[in-house]
């Protein structure tokens, strides 16, 4: 595959990845109990993906039951969204930094 092709498809990857990723955290959002979790703002992450990175916007919550600020979207998706390189982005990484010669080709 050429390389502007890749470039693209890794912008439209990420683009369409953010938006899912934003849009669900809005219906977690409105589904969510409004006594116990109390929107804080909106803040900006970054992950890094096998595609690329992916920057999207997330609420940002105080849990005043459990007394602890969190975000409902890393709870749904059961990741921990203040580490941003992905599990499957860092397998990848460490097998190619065992097979290959150089740090540069990993």
């Amino acid at each position: 595959m050429e390389e502007p092709l890749l470039r693209t498809l890794q912008n439209v990857f990420a683009t369409l990845l953010a938006s899912l990723l934003e849009e669900i955290d809005q219906q977690l959002a409105e589904a969510r109990d409004k006594r116990r979790d109390q929107l804080k703002d909106k803040r900006p992450t970054t992950l890094q993906t096998l595609f690329g990175e992916v920057t999207f916007r997330r609420n940002y919550y105080y849990d005043r039951q459990a007394g602890v600020y969190t975000f409902l979207l890393d709870a749904e998706l059961g990741f921990d969204g203040a580490q941003s390189i992905r599990p499957c982005l860092e397998e990848t990484a460490v097998e190619l930094a065992v097979e290959c010669s150089s740090y540069r080709k990993a």
